[in-house]
């Protein structure tokens, strides 16, 4: 498909960028993966109005909790919804402990799809508890260094693992969402 010429266009969508696509993108290459991080502010908004959630003004915080994530919003909409008849003050009353409800199904289909070594690097990251350098390798993850960046790499290419740009280089973190749920299946 992409080693010859041609004119037609397919569009894939998936939680993951393939490791056989990746390695095909270039830049004169006609490939091209785009990677989406969540809705814009009001179109996010246009959600949570839709289903009909109270109190506007902390919008922004769930969208923000959410990663503005469609389909992790309808949920949670839903819940608020189901709960606290759309009383947003009230769902987020205890603002430490995120409520996960209905998304955990879809949570633990990702963790159910990770190989060992990639378990290892969610659960070493879900303790960290901010974005670390992943060079030198941390020798306390329990893998070689080859092992740790592979892992690394794959849960970026799943989403599941932020790549923060910094100074000195970048630093990788957990998906908030995923270090929550994978903090309470450690625990």
């Amino acid at each position: 498909m992409v080693t010859s010429s041609h004119s037609s266009c397919v569009i894939l969508l998936s939680w993951e960028n393939p490791r056989e696509l990746a390695t095909l993108e270039a830049e004169k290459r006609p490939l091209r993966s785009l990677h989406i991080t969540g809705l814009e502010a009001e179109s996010a908004k246009q959600i949570l109005k839709d289903k009909g959630l109270n109190d506007e003004n902390q919008w922004e915080d769930l969208i923000r909790l959410y990663q503005g994530h469609p389909c992790w919003l309808n949920i949670m909409a839903s819940t608020i919804l189901e709960l606290f008849n759309g009383n947003l003050s009230l769902f987020s009353s205890n603002p430490t402990e995120l409520f996960l409800g209905d998304l955990e199904p879809l949570l633990l289909a990702h963790l159910e799809r990770l190989s060992d070594a990639e378990k290892t690097v969610s659960g070493w990251l879900a303790l960290q508890g901010e974005a670390i350098a992943i060079s030198p390798h941390p020798a306390e993850s329990g893998l070689s260094k080859s092992e740790f960046w592979q892992g690394i790499q794959s849960l970026t290419r799943r989403g599941l693992v932020e790549k923060l740009p910094v100074e000195s280089g970048c630093r990788f973190r957990l998906n908030p969402v995923f270090q929550y749920y994978i903090q309470s299946q450690l625990t």
